[in-house]
């Protein structure tokens, strides 16, 4: 009897906490609420060099329930993508102890009739600590940091094209 009433008194503690956690607005992570004219998109990235954060963006939006290169609907176009590193900080030997990534894309998006609704600037920025005796690592760590920053700038293009206001016909 005493265990019946203990999962009892379990069951109904939980029911409490996950009623108290939706009230507040609590929201899992990573999952866009679309409207329905923008999930059809095409995305156009630059054709003189490999787009990084492309595949990236690619999968978020098709995790969000968008599909990418519909051939109709809206058009995400990536203007432009630049990274760049850059010494930020020099030790007492004139060394390199930190370097200072950055990653900084352009966009504009279009309507289903050409006109443009949303255009932006991102910018994702990493510094991280030098090992010249440890080349192999830094290098790993660049790479690591890159891919974090695509990952960065992904989502905020998410964000901002989910809170488009669609026109209505």
């Amino acid at each position: 009897m005493k265990r019946c009433r203990n999962r009892f008194s379990a069951a109904i503690l939980l029911t409490a906490c996950c009623l108290l956690l939706s009230a507040c607005g609590f929201h899992l992570r990573g999952s866009a609420d679309i409207a329905e004219p923008l999930r059809q998109l095409t995305l156009i990235t630059p054709e003189r060099s490999r787009s990084q954060l492309e595949p990236v963006l690619r999968r978020l939006l098709e995790a969000n329930g968008i599909a990418v290169n519909a051939g109709a609907g809206y058009l995400l176009q990536i203007i432009s993508e630049k990274r760049s590193r850059r010494e930020a900080t020099l030790g007492a030997n004139a060394d390199i102890d930190e370097y200072e990534l950055s990653t900084k894309v352009n966009f504009i998006v279009k309507d289903p009739q050409g006109n443009p609704v949303l255009q932006r600037t991102l910018l994702a920025e990493r510094t991280y600590d030098y090992d010249s005796d440890k080349e192999t690592a830094s290098s790993a760590q660049e790479a690591q940091l890159y891919i974090e920053m695509d990952q960065q700038l992904a989502n905020q293009i998410l964000r901002l094209y989910a809170n488009l206001k669609p026109a209505t016909p």
